[in-house]
C-alpha cells in the first residue's frame, strides 16, 4: 500500500521514492508563462486529476538538493538568509535547449515526492519557491533554485514623491521615497512635502495617530500649532516653524486595523508591500504563536531607501525571531527558544557519519535591549529655549535600555562582553522582559555542531528539536539542539545540519 502522507513516506526506508517538477518559466519570444512538466521516470496523471491526463517527461536526473539556514552567520541573531538549490535535468538529445530563450529568474518552481505507483494526489511539496537561473553543458541543465525570501530583497519604500508641488513635494523631492511608519516610533524627522503650506507626511497612507509634534524639542499645541491628516499620514504646522520638526508617532493602520506588534507589522509589510497573499502564502499559526510569544508594541520608521529584508531583520531581532519559508512556500515566523521537549529525531553513532564541533560564542554576562529609539539625535543648538529637562535627556541619547546582568559568568569568562541588542520596543517594561529571557539564553555556553546524517530528506524543517547521543564531547547522555540550517542530499538520502544548544 501507498504512503498517504509525506510523514508516512519518508518514514519507510524502503519506499521507492518518484520526483515530480513543475516549472514555470517566461516565453520571452512568445510572450507568455510556459508551465512544463518533469519527473524522474515518467508520469501521467488521471483523468480526474489537477491537471488532467498531463504527462510528466522523464528528464530529471537528479532529485532536490537544498539548503536552508535562521541566520547568515552562525551566531543566532542577525541578517536572514535565503534558501537555495538545484535540480538536474538531462538535454543530451538538445530538446531543451529552446530553454535559453526563456525568462527563469523568479518564476515558479514546485517539487513534489511521492511513492512509486502513487496517484497524483499522493505527492507531496517538498519545495515551492523559485528559479534564479539555469546553466548548460552538453549533457545536463541545472535549474537553480531560491526560496521567495529572496523577493525581498528589493528597494523599500518603493512608492516615491513625484516632486510636482503639494502634496507630491518640490522638485527637491521629485523620485525620492515617500516614508512609511510602523507601530510606535518617536521623534522621527517626517519630510517636508510642501515648505508653502508646512506640510510634513510620516506615512503613505493612512495611520493611527499622530502623539506629539515638537519643535526644537518643545512639544505644539494639536489645533493652535498643528493639524493632522490621518488618513495620508500627514500633519501641517499653522505657522512656520523655528527649529527642527519631529514627531511621535502610532503609524500604519492598513483597512482601519492599527498595526504595532512584531508579528503583525510583519505580517503587514510582507502581505502590503511584498506581494505575499494574506493568508494563502502565509503560515498563518506561527504569527498567532508569536504574538503570543511577544504581544509587546514595537516600531519602525523607515524615511529612505533600503530593502524589505533590511526592516523585517529589524523588527525580528528585536523579539528574538526568525522568519522564512517552509518547504510549500509558506511564509512564517518563529521566536527563538533553547530546545525543550520530545525530540522530532534522533542521532547516534548509527547514523552520524560526521560530526564537527564548531566555535561556541564566549557566554554573554550582560543583555542590553535597547526601547523607544530616538530617531533623530540632537544636540543643544537644536533645542528650544522651553525644552523640558526630561525632554532633552532623552533626545540627545540614541535610545533608552534596559539592562539584565550576572557578573558571576565573568569569573570563568572574563573577556565575556555585553549582547547588544538594537530593538524597537516602544516601553521599557517588555525590553526588561526580553533582555532577561535573552540572558538565560546567552549566559551559558551553547554549542554549535555540524553533523552529517544518513537519514530520509524532508523529515526535518529550520527550528525543529533534535537530540544527539554520541561517544564524545559530553555528547554521553543525549542531548537535545535546535536545528538552524539544513542542507539536504535527497539523491544519496544525506542530511548535513547545524545544531544550536
Amino acid at each position: 500500500m501507498v504512503a498517504t502522507t509525506l510523514a508516512d513516506l519518508v518514514a519507510d526506508p524502503y519506499a521507492k521514492k518518484k520526483y515530480l517538477v513543475i516549472l514555470k518559466p517566461y516565453d520571452v519570444s512568445g510572450a507568455s508563462e510556459l508551465t512544463l512538466y518533469y519527473s524522474g521516470e515518467g508520469f501521467v496523471t488521471e483523468p480526474t486529476d489537477t491537471p488532467a491526463n498531463t504527462i510528466f517527461e522523464p528528464r530529471l536526473v537528479e532529485p532536490i538538493s537544498f539548503s536552508r539556514s535562521m541566520f547568515a552567520s552562525e551566531r543566532l541573531g542577525g541578517f536572514s538568509v535565503p534558501g537555495f538549490g538545484e535540480l538536474v535535468l538531462t538535454n543530451a538529445d538538445g530538446f531543451l535547449d529552446a530553454w535559453s530563450g526563456y525568462g527563469w529568474d523568479g518564476r515558479s518552481v514546485e517539487v513534489r515526492v511521492g511513492e512509486a505507483g502513487a496517484d497524483f494526489q499522493y505527492y507531496f511539496t517538498i519545495f515551492q519557491g523559485e528559479a534564479k537561473s539555469i546553466e548548460f553543458d552538453d549533457l545536463f541543465i541545472r535549474v537553480i533554485l531560491r526560496d521567495r525570501q529572496t523577493d525581498f530583497d528589493v528597494d523599500f519604500p518603493s512608492v516615491l514623491y513625484a516632486g510636482t508641488g503639494g502634496n507630491e513635494g518640490s522638485s527637491n523631492l521629485a523620485n525620492q521615497p515617500k516614508p512609511l511608519c510602523f507601530g510606535e516610533v518617536f521623534n522621527i524627522e517626517p519630510i517636508l512635502v510642501d515648505a508653502t503650506n508646512f506640510v510634513y507626511q510620516v506615512h503613505n497612507g493612512q495611520i493611527e495617530s499622530i502623539v506629539a509634534v515638537y519643535d526644537g524639542g518643545v512639544a505644539l499645541t494639536l489645533t493652535t500649532d498643528y493639524t493632522v491628516d490621518l488618513t495620508n499620514g500627514r500633519f501641517t504646522l499653522v505657522s512656520a516653524p523655528s527649529g527642527v520638526i519631529t514627531a511621535d508617532v502610532k503609524g500604519s493602520k492598513p483597512s482601519g486595523s492599527y498595526k504595532e506588534t512584531a508579528g503583525d507589522i510583519i505580517r503587514h509589510i510582507v502581505t502590503d508591500y511584498g506581494g505575499l497573499a494574506d493568508p494563502g502564502d502565509l503560515n498563518t499559526t506561527s504569527f498567532s504563536d508569536l504574538n503570543t510569544d511577544n504581544s509587546s508594541a514595537v516600531g519602525v520608521y523607515v524615511p529612505d531607501t533600503t530593502t524589505i529584508l533590511g526592516v523585517l531583520d529589524q523588527i525580528a531581532n528585536t523579539v528574538g525571531a526568525y522568519y522564512g519559508f517552509d518547504r510549500s512556500g509558506k511564509f512564517e515566523v518563529n521566536r527563538i527558544e533553547l530546545a525543550t521537549g520530545t525530540a522530532a529525531a534522533e542521532f547516534d553513532s548509527t547514523n552520524i557519519i560526521e560530526i564537527t564541533r564548531l566555535a561556541s560564542a564566549v557566554p554573554n554576562y550582560q543583555a542590553r535591549v535597547n526601547f523607544k529609539k530616538n530617531y533623530r539625535v540632537m544636540s543643544e543648538t537644536d533645542f528650544g529655549a522651553s525644552i523640558t529637562t526630561a525632554q532633552r535627556d532623552f533626545l540627545v541619547r540614541e535610545s533608552d535600555v534596559a539592562i539584565a546582568t550576572d557578573t558571576a559568568i565573568q569569573t570563568p569568562y572574563p573577556n565575556s562582553d555585553p549582547l547588544i541588542i538594537p530593538a524597537l520596543f516602544a516601553e521599557s517594561s517588555p525590553a526588561a522582559t526580553e533582555a532577561a529571557r535573552l540572558l538565560t539564553i546567552y549566559k551559558t555556553q551553547r554549542d554549535i555542531y555540524r553533523i552529517l546524517v544518513k537519514t530520509q530528506p524532508y523529515t526535518l524543517k529550520l527550528n525543529d528539536v533534535v537530540k544527539i547521543t554520541f561517544s564524545r564531547y559530553n555528547l554521553t547522555s543525549g542531548k537535545l539542539f535546535r536545528v538552524i540550517s539544513i542542507v539536504e542530499d535527497a539523491a544519496v538520502n544525506e542530511v548535513e545540519l547545524e545544531l544550536w544548544g
